[in-house]
């Protein structure tokens, strides 16, 4: 049976929208202590963040992220475009042991869709392998990276985004996004081609058998700036 291309619907883009507008959205007498808002950059795509601190020691912060840029690379001799979620989501806690910048930080994310991939173009005539077969029907090959859409991750970060002035925050982490479920179909004369069922199959083995250990795991490295704000007024 060949591989379907399904779209993940477990997690609508008004969810993590509705609960950032939540934590900017606090009444006042909650806020009145430190509130932050800034911009970040990063592995969690570019965004913004806002954060409520509770007491010296603990921070609510919750931030938005958009990938607007498509990345390239090879596997098997094959090229693919990856494309990141259009949307990811962080909320969680900031912990300060010592009240200072150094922070220890977890939470959820949460995509809005699965990493996609789809090779080039593939010209008739041209052998590529895929499995333990070689073609040269032309077409091309998509597939999906299917991992948990909610996610926990954990890290350490330095910086306060609730400090009073501008200020620049560093947070590095990693978030759990469990083993992936690689899927490839094909598509043009190559989907017609003699035992490509099979041989996508065994492709798809080998991305996970490769790569599928690396894959569990989403990295956190993302830099941001504070600006002040006062929503108390």
């Amino acid at each position: 049976m060949v591989h379907t291309y399904k779209g993940r619907a477990s997690m609508k883009k008004s969810i993590p929208v509705c609960l950032f507008a939540l934590l900017l959205a606090l009444p006042t007498t909650l806020c009145s202590q430190e509130v932050g808002i800034g911009a970040r950059i990063g592995t969690l795509g570019i965004g913004a963040e806002a954060a409520l601190s509770l007491n010296d020691n603990v921070v609510i912060r919750g931030g938005l992220g958009s990938f607007i840029v498509d990345f390239t690379g090879d596997y098997d001799d094959i090229e693919y475009t990856v494309t990141p979620p259009s949307l990811t989501t962080t909320l969680g806690i900031d912990l300060y042991p010592t009240g200072g910048s150094f922070r220890i930080m977890g939470g959820l994310m949460l995509r809005s869709e699965d990493i996609r991939l789809d090779s080039d173009e593939l010209q008739a005539g041209e052998v590529i392998e895929i499995g333990d077969g070689e073609y040269d029907q032309g077409g091309s090959l998509q597939g999906e990276l299917d991992t948990k859409s909610t996610s926990p991750f954990v890290g350490i970060g330095f910086g306060r985004h609730t400090a009073g002035g501008f200020g620049v925050t560093l947070d590095l982490g990693v978030a759990f996004v469990g083993d992936p479920d690689v899927r490839l179909t094909a598509s043009g004369a190559l989907a017609q081609a003699p035992n490509i069922t099979e041989n996508l199959e065994t492709e798809i083995q080998g991305i996970e058998d490769d790569v599928g250990s690396y894959l569990q795991y989403w990295p956190i490295i993302s830099f941001g700036l504070k600006i002040p704000f006062n929503l108390g007024g």
